[in-house]
């Protein structure tokens, strides 16, 4: 049978919890050391430190910030990610006249644990989409832009360089900037949204790798004509050192008559062999004398700070 607690002994427990729930650093003796909050919970704070969820009229508030076929850059206020967050958590709070009280106070107890659990949460949101690693990340400054454009829903996978300034790729040691968001902003979106670890400086946004292609230069049908700008190479053992020299070819003789749109591979294989000493040209040769990069457009921060 359950014994009943006296009067003193309820009153010296209330004595005790008022205390303890009056004071954050009184409740922080009591909680674990550090505190686990809820893997769900960091994890969705986490997501909501790079907007997911997040009203896009509170990320845009009107059309005319971002019409269409531009690009917007923008540096996330952590001011504002943290008021954001704090109104997440003032769901559950109770208020009342004074900011002394037991759920404020647990509130200023749990945050520093629960804010470092879910900012450390933070890279892993992109990196479990992607079946990676999280990247090493500092999340002191957090840069981005949102792109809307009908290139968004019409290339798919597009893929976003950022480079720091002093480190793009015209510098000695250049350094790619983790991505911690990239996706458009729903199926069939025309929005992109980026967000990066470090100051954007260099912006590079390209199609999708796949998308690499053979190609000529130039092409006419009427009179016809076709030619390519191949590089010099040469052979040494199973090395290939391709030159930086280029020359132009006429390939229009690697035309097929009955089909003036189709290259004859062998035939354009034997005037770039031709073209270099008669060296051997194989597939491997083939491919860096004829692979195109897929499109690829640059911004840069004229003015870094």
């Amino acid at each position: 049978m359950a014994k009943l607690l006296s009067t003193e002994t309820k009153a010296r427990l209330h004595l005790r919890l008022a205390a303890v729930l009056g004071d954050s650093s009184e409740i922080r003796k009591v909680l674990p050391d550090p505190p686990e909050p809820p893997k769900t919970v960091t994890d969705w704070l986490a997501r909501l430190n790079l907007l997911y969820g997040v009203p896009f009229n509170y990320l845009v508030p009107d059309e005319g910030m971002l019409p269409p076929e531009s690009i917007r850059f923008f540096t996330l206020d952590g001011n504002w990610v943290d008021a954001m967050i704090d109104g997440a958590f003032s769901i559950g709070r109770n208020f009342n006249a004074t900011a002394d009280t037991a759920s404020m106070n647990l509130d200023r107890a749990v945050h520093p644990q629960l804010h470092a659990a879910a900012a450390a949460g933070v890279p892993a949101v992109r990196a479990r989409m992607l079946g990676l690693n999280p990247p090493p990340v500092v999340l002191q400054t957090i840069t981005g832009f949102v792109l809307r454009s009908s290139v968004v829903s019409a290339y798919k996978n597009l893929g976003v360089n950022v480079y720091p300034f002093g480190h793009t790729p015209d510098d000695p040691n250049p350094i790619l900037l983790p991505l911690l968001r990239l996706e458009a902003l729903g199926p069939q979106s025309n929005t992109l949204l980026c967000l990066v670890d470090g100051d954007a400086y260099r912006v590079d946004i390209h199609e999708a790798p796949e998308h690499l292609h053979y190609a000529i230069d130039t092409y006419q049908a009427t009179p016809l004509s076709a030619s390519k700008v191949i590089h010099d190479f040469t052979i040494s053992g199973d090395s290939v050192t391709v030159s930086t020299n280029t020359q132009q070819l006429d390939i229009t003789s690697c035309l097929r008559a009955s089909s003036p749109r189709t290259l004859n591979m062998t035939a354009l294989a034997a005037q770039i062999s031709a073209a270099n000493n008669n060296l051997p040209v194989d597939s491997a040769v083939m491919g860096f004398e004829m692979t195109e990069g897929v499109g690829m457009v640059s911004f840069l921060n004229r003015n870094p700070q």
